[in-house]
């Protein structure tokens, strides 16, 4: 049976002490995902929203794939046009989000890369069933924070997800199935879901949503009248270590990618905080 969640009244507050409160941790742990309360302001919403806007403009090519690491300024991503990175990084650099992340990770926080997520109206392609674990981090914590920049329903195509499927600690057997109306090809082999369980994370505008990197995720086609976008914010703890030097498949640019202390101190002592800050263009992700 196909689940959705319900919406949160834009008049909810977040916790008066920041956070997540014990049900929503309780929550994470148990599902894989949360939605917090807090959501972002009016101001920074539409603030989101011009960005993105240009974002698509500037990037006609990747309207309906992933736009990797806006925060960060070029040349960093090949291809990719990015008019003002300090505006991007700003989201992730909010203490309301930090402090939503610190209730699950703790007070050492690294932010090791950003994602738009754009789907046009009537036409945007699907998002294959998949985990995001495939990058070098030692152990594999992150959470992922989804903003929606634009109301994400099921009629255009929102966030789905199966719940305690983060619990296998797994990144699963992944598939590379070609096809143009899918925003990328890495599809999780159907055995190790049941689609039967998924559940339909519908989000207004400012909201978002957390998850595990774990957790298995996907998305259906956008045949709404609508454009649907998010921006994705991925974090682990201090004490998880980034290995560049071993990243699997240097095309993806996870082997230059560069790590931003958010809040915290390194607890390993290893990761490098000036890889990728100053990088050579010729090895720039595609």
């Amino acid at each position: 049976m196909q689940l959705s969640t319900n919406l949160q009244s834009s008049s909810v507050a977040p916790p008066p002490s920041g956070g997540l409160s014990p049900s929503q941790i309780e929550a994470y742990h148990r599902d894989g995902y949360v939605i917090p309360s807090y959501r972002l302001a009016d101001d920074d919403l539409k603030r989101l929203q011009e960005l993105t806007l240009r974002l698509v403009a500037d990037n006609p090519h990747l309207r309906d794939k992933s736009m990797v690491c806006p925060h960060f300024p070029q040349p960093w991503v090949r291809d990719l046009r990015i008019g003002e990175p300090e505006a991007w990084l700003a989201f992730a650099q909010e203490p309301a989000i930090l402090d939503l992340i610190e209730s699950l990770i703790g007070p050492d926080i690294v932010l090791w890369g950003t994602n738009i997520f754009h789907k046009r109206a009537e036409a945007g392609p699907a998002t294959p069933w998949h985990r995001d674990g495939r990058v070098p981090i030692n152990p594999l914590e992150t959470v992922s924070v989804w903003i929606a920049v634009f109301d994400s329903f099921a009629t255009n195509g929102c966030l789905r997800f199966i719940p305690g499927s983060h619990r296998a600690k797994t990144f699963g057997s992944h598939q590379l199935v070609y096809r143009e109306d899918m925003i990328f090809p890495t599809t999780l082999d159907p055995n190790e879901y049941d689609e039967s369980q998924a559940v339909d994370i519908e989000l207004e505008a400012g909201q978002m949503v957390l998850f595990d990197i774990h957790t298995v995720h996907g998305a259906r086609h956008n045949r709404g009248s609508e454009q649907r976008a998010g921006y994705s914010l991925r974090y682990m703890p201090g004490t998880a270590f980034y290995d560049h030097e071993n990243a699997v498949g240097r095309d993806n640019g996870h082997h230059n990618r560069p790590l931003i202390l958010m809040r915290g101190i390194d607890r390993t002592g290893r990761n490098d905080f000036t890889r990728g800050h100053h990088p050579d263009p010729a090895e720039n992700p595609g």
